[in-house]
């Protein structure tokens, strides 16, 4: 399996979420990261149909 651009796109997103999450525990912002992230991996899935 190809990991594709966009998933690591995502990871990155969601590192950043979790590390605001731990530090600051601002949960807008980590769920606004979290979004963002999410909008990449969701493109990579509709790419395959």
């Amino acid at each position: 399996m190809k990991i594709k651009p966009n998933f690591v796109v995502f990871l990155l997103f969601f590192g950043v979420a979790l590390i605001t999450a731990i530090q600051d525990r601002n949960w807008l912002l980590t769920a606004f990261w979290f979004a963002i992230g999410f909008v990449f991996f969701w493109s990579d899935l509709r790419k395959d149909t």
